[in-house]
């Protein structure tokens, strides 16, 4: 799983909470867990719900864009209040858009958001 989430040996990587970490599965050589989101490379969130993504947002939103590869893990199917299309609208007013999705077992999805870039307009934005 952690290619799939373009962990590489050396990268800084920080997690919402343990259970993601056991999500993730084994690191590759070198990777090192931070504390502080500002300081990660890789950041992995874990949402079961709306509810977990607006938690989420309301304490991470404004270092969001800042993390280089920040993947944002929701569970499949209608397990859960969100999926793929209710929750990439919910990070594009922290400046996210959503760039790639993969499956990580039978229950997770992850879809990968990367910042805006310069003069870039968000998705949806059809003015």
């Amino acid at each position: 799983m952690a290619t799939k989430l373009l962990l590489k040996p050396g990268a800084a990587l920080w997690v919402s909470d343990t259970a993601t970490l056991d999500l993730v599965g084994t690191l590759p050589a070198g990777v090192t867990r931070v504390d502080a989101i500002s300081s990660a490379g890789v950041a992995v969130l874990r949402a079961e719900s709306r509810a977990a993504v607006d938690a989420l947002l309301v304490a991470h939103g404004d270092r969001l864009a800042a993390v280089p590869v920040l993947w944002v893990l929701y569970p499949k199917g209608n397990r859960a209040d969100i999926n793929r299309d209710s929750l990439w609208p919910l990070l594009v007013p922290h400046g996210l858009r959503p760039i790639t999705q993969v499956s990580v077992d039978d229950v997770w999805s992850a879809l990968r958001f990367r910042a805006l870039k310069e003069g870039e307009r968000q998705m949806g934005d059809n003015g």
